[in-house]
């Protein structure tokens, strides 16, 4: 007798969740950064200062749009957590910013810890990690936080994970964009496994040593020195950062000029 009544509420607060969902993504006001909020930004993304006046237009509604439709789930006692929210949806902006598409729906959530977590997946303690069956995206707070403070060091976790999931990203649509992607990481990949570039990447320090692990390690550190010291990257190794170039359609040394 019960079952059936429990199956139409069940139905009717799903369809509720849905109809809510829908107006808060597509109906919803975008209410603009306030000063502060500009403020966190230039303080922690040296491009934003060399955007042209329509790029940082596109780049606040992108971070906007960002923030509201994914899911933040904070973990503990994550101190600051709106300005969290913000540097991870100004990250994942700056990284999409020369795409199209730039709405990533390999992320759909993402899990904050204020500091190094237990990960179930692989029983290890980690920093930050991408789960593409789950479609998300996990960090600790502190860690993400040291990103920003040395801004040349080519240590960026949250530049590092969402390098990944716009790895995965790649091939879940069939777009001109996903191809252009999917076919400039192929290229990356043989040049990385190429015995010229083996020889200079033993002899260069410019790449941490995580980057040897295996090509989607090197991808997502890449991406982290192609962020913060652009001019180097592009002196020392040209043909990668050519290739990274071509994959976001983005230069963070002359970003006016994409």
């Amino acid at each position: 007798m019960w079952i059936p009544v429990l199956v139409i509420i069940a139905m009717a607060t799903y369809f509720l969740y849905i109809i809510r969902y829908a107006y808060r993504l597509y109906f919803s006001r975008l209410e603009p950064l306030t000063i502060s909020e500009k403020k966190i930004i230039l303080n922690n993304f040296p491009v934003y200062k060399k955007l042209s006046y329509q790029q940082k237009q596109k780049f606040e509604y992108r971070l906007l749009r960002f923030r509201r439709d994914k899911e933040f789930i904070f973990h503990g006692l994550t101190p600051r957590q709106e300005d969290m929210a913000l540097l991870l949806s100004a990250t994942a902006t700056i990284l999409t910013l020369g795409l199209k598409r730039y709405k990533i729906p390999a992320i759909e959530r993402l899990i904050i810890y204020p500091n190094q977590y237990f990960s179930k997946l692989n029983r290890q303690n980690h920093i930050g990690e991408y789960n593409p069956g789950l479609k998300t995206i996990v960090f600790s707070a502190a860690h993400v936080k040291q990103g920003f403070e040395i801004p040349n060091d080519n240590k960026n976790l949250g530049v590092h994970e969402f390098a990944h999931a716009l790895s995965f990203n790649a091939t879940l649509e069939r777009n001109f964009e996903n191809r252009n992607f999917r076919k400039h990481m192929d290229l990356l990949s043989a040049v990385y496994d190429s015995v010229l570039f083996q020889q200079k990447f033993e002899e260069s320090s410019y790449f941490r040593a995580y980057s040897k692990a295996n090509i989607q390690e090197f991808f997502a550190v890449a991406v982290e020195n192609y962020v913060e010291t652009p001019l180097e990257f592009r002196q020392e190794f040209p043909e990668i950062y050519l290739i990274l170039r071509k994959m976001l359609n983005f230069d963070f040394h002359k970003p006016f000029e994409v």
